[in-house]
């Protein structure tokens, strides 16, 4: 795989539409200054996307679409294209070239512009873009790009700066990187298993409380029902009472009656004696 050819429309200083041709084992991009050699690397990186708009040398991406120059009219857009030859398939896609464009536009939303993404002239997402020049293991902050003046940068480096760009681009640096995130997961992980272990010790105490909580409570409704069971023992045992009183009083009133009945036959039959002895 390699970049067959890069499009630019309206992009900095490139008016118009621009194809640029790049034939197998070109690796270099040279010309004299002001001839738009760092606008092209701009191009590249800007659809590679790279974490800061810095890289590019713009503030914000609506810097990137053409400003008209000195006498033009300023551009509402621009376009970038690049073609990979992907005769090798190194990029999951079956098709022997795939082009990977991004397009700006100018709006009047709080960002100034609205980014679209396409391969293979297909809309497509940033995401769509990173997982496949991931496959390539090609990155925009990496140095499967190198920009006018890192030579210069790279020689002067110290051989501790050197070697770590040589593990970056071997991958190695991904590695350590891999393995920090993974002794950081691993160290959070600790750190919540200490915060469970605490909470389950919490828990186990709490619970051991509610479980004599639950005795007692089990313990309390047992007598309150033994207790309503007496208490309704003796209220039946008063009512028996009191039924047995009432009918004893009963008894006793029908005999006091019978007696008055008696007495009250035996007056009558004195009086009436006593008229006849009159």
């Amino acid at each position: 795989m390699y970049l067959k050819a890069i499009e630019l429309e309206n992009f900095k200083s490139f008016a118009r539409k621009h194809r640029i041709e790049l034939k197998p084992g070109f690796t270099a991009i040279s010309g004299p200054n002001g001839s738009g050699k760092s606008n092209i690397g701009d191009a590249i990186l800007f659809v590679l996307g790279p974490k800061s708009s810095k890289v590019i040398r713009a503030n914000k991406l609506v810097d990137l679409i053409y400003d008209g120059g000195k006498t033009g009219r300023k551009a509402d857009y621009c376009r970038v294209s690049l073609i990979f030859d992907n005769s090798d398939r190194v990029l999951p896609i079956d098709e022997n070239e795939v082009k990977l464009t991004r397009y700006i536009k100018r709006t009047n939303n709080e960002n100034g512009y609205n980014s679209y993404f396409y391969i293979n002239d297909e809309p497509a997402r940033l995401q769509d873009f990173e997982s496949l020049l991931m496959h390539a293991k090609i990155d925009a902050d990496g140095y499967n790009f190198v920009k006018q003046g890192d030579v210069t940068r790279i020689v002067e480096m110290t051989p501790v700066e050197r070697r770590q760009i040589l593990e970056e681009i071997a991958g190695i640096s991904d590695f350590d990187r891999e393995i920090e995130k993974a002794e950081n997961k691993k160290k959070s992980v600790e750190e919540d298993m200490e915060k469970i272990k605490v909470l389950l010790e919490e828990l186990e105490n709490r619970l051991k409380v509610l479980e004599k909580d639950r005795e007692v409570a089990l313990r309390y409704r047992e007598l309150e029902d033994r207790l309503k069971e007496l208490k309704a023992g003796i209220a039946y045992s008063k009512m028996m009472n009191s039924r047995q009183q009432m009918d004893s009083y009963r008894r006793q009133v029908e005999k006091y009656e019978e007696k008055i009945k008696h007495l009250e036959e035996e007056v009558n039959e004195r009086k009436g004696e006593l008229e006849n002895v009159k």
